[in-house]
């Protein structure tokens, strides 16, 4: 889906306010943090997919993808060299309020549901794998049994594909299980390589390629109730893998490869309850598949016990609970607990921390995974129930 993403560029910053429903508040909105991203003149050191500058590392290969915990610790780490960096050449530093800081995490997390380009030996490989031509032509060979797959051609993503497939599921395995063949599975990038190979090999006038709108995870939470999955596949019922964990650090394609490896295991259980096997349409499938995604943002939630342990080691408690001069009052920043409120104090704070570090001379303190989310559990847990005073979960 590499090439949607630099058109995705494009139409974000066309599609405006164009996107009917917004994600929870909480999660932030991706197209909005598109535009911060822009606004904030971040694309002056960072790239997006090539397109950018140069000073700092491409977006893409360096943060996007993360949980939010992970972006704002990468986000931290990076501090000291973005502050001086941008000093040398006179940029002021971007400050971030807290919803800003919602949707331009929830911008880098969203760039990284769209894959690397696919290969097309490698999907030549998947095709043959799969028997794909025992049933299905290509390019004029293959079996008469199943629609061409030319018409996929013209895409970039797997997508129109997969869904192609989603819906077709209980008639294709019907006729696998007759033929006693296997169920075709797929693993790792397999969809964006068969996808590929299908673009390469298939029949389509001009070479012209269709571009889809942009998979929302809004219009996506939308179709996820309206196909009732959540009665399976939510948390507490236990009936169904938990779609959270299943999708998370997954692309677009890997997801989609999930959601056909289970289709037919779903569809046997849907058959014996009596429950028709959703079906869907027009771009129904990208949509939840952003959705799910988005499912992993959060990522886990963080233990208040370990994040006091990392607030002393990391010297927070030595500044901030001890009343060095300059350093911003902690119950302040407290007053917005959310995770954005918290990453936008930190980060607005950076600068001046930079300051009274380079003063006192002691170590830039740096975040391995896990533990911002567990500093962030902490601090959350300093704050009680009202938002306005100690207590809460310690």
């Amino acid at each position: 889906m590499r090439s949607l993403a630099a058109a995705a560029l494009v139409l974000v910053a066309a599609a405006g306010g164009a996107w009917a429903a917004d994600p929870p508040a909480a999660d932030g909105d991706p197209f909005r943090g598109r535009e911060v991203f822009k606004d904030k003149g971040c694309v002056r050191c960072h790239s997006v997919w090539g397109h950018g500058g140069t000073l700092g590392p491409e977006i893409t290969v360096a943060v996007a993808g993360k949980t939010w915990d992970e972006l704002v610790g990468d986000f931290w780490n990076h501090t000291p060299r973005m502050i001086d960096e941008g000093n040398e050449r006179g940029y002021p530093w971007p400050t971030l309020e807290r919803g800003e800081m919602a949707d331009i995490l929830s911008y880098l997390y969203y760039l990284r549901l769209f894959d690397e380009p696919g290969s097309p030996s490698r999907g030549a490989y998947t095709y043959a794998r799969l028997h794909c031509a025992g049933c299905h032509t290509l390019g004029g060979r293959g079996g008469s049994l199943g629609r061409a797959l030319d018409r996929f051609g013209v895409y970039p993503s797997p997508a129109p594909l997969a869904q192609a497939m989603w819906n077709a599921g209980p008639l294709m395995q019907r006729e696998q299980l007759r033929a006693a063949g296997p169920i075709p599975q797929f693993t790792g990038h397999e969809m964006a390589d068969l996808q590929a190979y299908i673009r390469a090999e298939g029949r389509r006038p001009g070479r012209e390629v269709k571009l889809q709108p942009l998979p929302s995870p809004a219009r996506g939470a939308a179709v996820y109730r309206s196909k009732r999955c959540g009665a399976c596949h939510g948390q507490a019922t236990g009936r169904a893998p938990d779609i959270t964990r299943s999708a998370l650090s997954k692309t677009a394609s890997e997801i989609a490869g999930l959601l056909w490896n289970h289709s037919y295991a779903m569809g046997t259980e849907m058959a014996a309850r009596g429950v028709p096997f959703p079906r869907f349409e027009d771009d129904e499938l990208s949509d939840l598949i952003a959705f799910v995604y988005f499912r992993g943002y959060l990522g886990e939630d963080g233990d208040a016990r370990r994040g006091l342990t990392v607030f002393t080691a990391k010297g927070c408690a030595g500044c901030h609970a001890g009343g060095v001069e300059g350093a911003p009052d902690l119950a302040k920043v407290l007053q917005q607990t959310d995770r954005a409120g918290i990453a936008s104090a930190m980060w607005n704070h950076a600068p001046q921390m930079h300051r009274l570090m380079a003063e006192k001379a002691p170590f830039w303190p740096k975040f391995e995974p896990g533990e911002m989310r567990n500093l962030v559990a902490y601090l959350r847990s300093l704050v009680g129930p009202s938002g306005n005073g100690p207590g809460g979960d310690r």
